[in-house]
């Protein structure tokens, strides 16, 4: 747990960008303060006060893509729901204490930290240092680590694909264009003893998976 403290504290230091935004930290004060001009409830900016020169720096974050920032609890929550947008979701990445790999970084550069208080989950947003990866298997930044990012699959052409992340080759995609021009994907699992055919676009008993 040392460590992870120690590597928040360089995570803050290092990859928090000073603000010029909206909130008033002389006003306001020291700690995190909702960002009043953000109608989607997820900016908020971290006043921080500096005793040698009587003044307050400021930092602006984003809360993961899961969460909200709630101004009663001065954190990120999947359970606060934001007055101008009242559509947006609410589901949590988090299904359990600890560090975990942000499922919205395109480059294993961000992390989420997740804790349960009184039955709900806070959620609070790291990067790593640069040239640094989050590691899921350390929970740590590591410059070592190879990321590997799963693009998500996402309909462009009507008929069946192949899930490619998919090792067992039994998983595929059906996509449906609607009359207004969108699609519609389904998700399918072939019988225990077929896999999906991308060639033939169904399930097959003779297709030798690659994956």
């Amino acid at each position: 747990m040392a460590k992870q403290i120690i590597i928040a504290v360089v995570v803050l230091s290092v990859c928090a960008w000073q603000a010029h935004a909206a909130v008033n930290c002389t006003a306001t004060g020291a700690g995190r303060q909702a960002d009043p001009d953000d109608t989607t409830c997820k900016n908020y900016t971290l006043c921080v006060y500096v005793s040698s020169s009587n003044t307050y720096v400021s930092y602006d974050y984003v809360c993961p893509t899961t969460s909200f920032f709630d101004p009663s609890v001065s954190q990120c929550t999947n359970s606060y729901t934001c007055p101008a947008n009242t559509t947006n979701s609410t589901s949590s990445v988090c299904t359990a204490d600890g560090f975990f790999a942000d499922p919205n970084a395109s480059n294993c550069s961000s992390y989420i930290e997740c804790v349960n208080i009184n039955g709900t989950y806070t959620e609070t947003s790291y990067t790593c240092p640069d040239t640094t990866y989050y590691n899921p298997n350390t929970t740590l930044c590591d410059a070592s680590y190879n990321c590997t990012i799963t693009v998500p699959f996402s309909c462009d052409t009507a008929g069946r694909f192949a899930n490619t992340a998919d090792t067992s080759c039994q998983t595929y995609f059906y996509c449906v264009l609607l009359a207004d021009g969108t699609f519609t994907q389904y998700n399918y699992t072939c019988p225990s003893t077929s896999s999906f055919n991308p060639a033939l676009a169904k399930c097959t008993a003779s297709y030798t998976c690659t994956n």
